[in-house]
């Protein structure tokens, strides 16, 4: 099946059709880890070094006004200290269709290339129809997103804007300008199906939302989402309720909402804040910070602890340098997140970034205290 898509997606690459566009990136990323799971035992800490070549490759075509195919891959080189490099965490695609596949492995890298678009759309009057490996995008809060039960992803992950993509059927019906409904259904490669309905409508310049369903053949699923704009102070909020599906009857539900605001200044100051309630229970906890970047999350569990808070400031410092310092606080676990990112403009299509890091767990009967502190560089190049 692997060789039958990437096939697939060179001959249709190779078709002088008209109406063909190829758009991507490359980069390449060094990066620095420093932890310690104690402060005062300095010994114990560890630096450890990876770097990354990433390319991507976004193609599009369009067969006629009412056929569109949308194609894209990653294509990730992984180096450095043996204990940073994943093999399986690099190869592992949790949609129905497993199209990621490693082509270089070793003791010290490890080759990747991985589908996460391959979708087929079909428009017609108020109707549109999309099959194959998509993003089914509907949270509209910032960080953290209770309503994004297909594609949920980590603020973390900076070097990754597209996102995964599930497999899926969605089906758009358009009322108006302003309303519209969505099916949605997802297989994933657990072979667990997601299916929702989605009704979106603007009102009175506010974009308001419900969704209904279940995920992964074990919750039922409700939620809503509002988002609008008040002297220019955006305000943003989600909601969601997760029931399993074999305890209908009993109230053992987890909910999960966020709250966020932002607002950017006459001199381009942008600020951005968030607050997140979601129950998140001792078992989410018990994997502390550090599993918000390892473990797969969900809509049903963001974050490792009941109530996490977030805000950042950004500002262009000239047209081609911006800077922005954000931070998280996790209340119930007393720890913190901080991050300094710097992007500069330093050619046509070329980009520089810098990425700092700070994760801080204090020391606690359950565990001892920990840090990481992580440094990236990237050198990009968009085409």
């Amino acid at each position: 099946m692997k060789l039958f898509f990437c096939l697939l997606f060179i001959a249709i690459h190779c078709l002088p059709m008209f109406g063909q566009k190829l758009s991507g990136y490359a980069g390449i990323m060094p990066s620095a880890i420093l932890s310690s799971p104690n402060e005062e035992l300095r010994e114990l800490r560890e630096l450890r070094w990876q770097t990354l070549l990433h390319n991507r490759l976004n193609f599009a075509l369009q067969f006629s006004e009412r056929w569109s195919f949308e194609a894209g891959m990653r294509n990730r080189l992984i180096t450095g200290d043996s204990d940073m490099i994943d093999p399986d965490g690099a190869s592992f695609d949790p949609a129905w269709a497993d199209l990621s596949w490693n082509w270089a492995q070793g003791n010290r890298l490890v080759g990747n290339t991985a589908f996460d678009r391959l979708r087929l759309t079909f428009e017609h009057g108020k109707w549109k129809f999309q099959l194959g490996r998509q993003r089914i995008n509907w949270g509209q809060t910032f960080v953290w997103n209770p309503n994004d039960i297909f594609n949920t992803y980590s603020f973390f992950d900076f070097d990754y804007p597209e996102r995964s993509g599930c497999d899926a059927l969605r089906v758009t019906f358009f009322h108006s300008e302003t309303a519209s409904s969505e099916l949605a259904a997802s297989i994933g490669g657990n072979g667990k199906t997601t299916v929702a309905l989605l009704h979106h409508r603007t009102w009175k310049g506010i974009d308001c939302q419900l969704i209904a369903g279940e995920q992964t053949q074990t919750d039922f699923v409700l939620g809503a989402a509002l988002t609008g704009d008040f002297k220019g102070l955006n305000l943003r909020g989600e909601f969601s309720w997760f029931h399993p599906i074999e305890r209908a009857s009993d109230t053992s539900g987890i909910a999960a909402l966020s709250l966020g605001a932002d607002y950017v200044f006459p001199n381009s100051l942008a600020v951005q804040t968030e607050v997140l309630y979601n129950k998140a229970g001792k078992a989410a906890s018990a994997g502390g910070l550090m599993s918000l970047y390892s473990a797969p999350l969900s809509a049903k569990r963001l974050s490792v602890c009941d109530y996490s808070l977030f805000a950042q400031v950004s500002m262009p410092v000239t047209p081609r340098f911006n800077a922005a310092l954000s931070g998280m606080y996790f209340v119930d676990i007393e720890s913190f997140y901080a991050g300094l990112t710097m992007d500069v403009s330093i050619a046509e299509n070329w980009d520089l970034s810098l990425v700092g890091q700070l994760f801080h767990t204090p020391e606690s009967p359950e565990s001892h205290a920990m840090q990481f502190a992580m440094g990236f560089a990237r050198l990009k190049y968009s085409f």
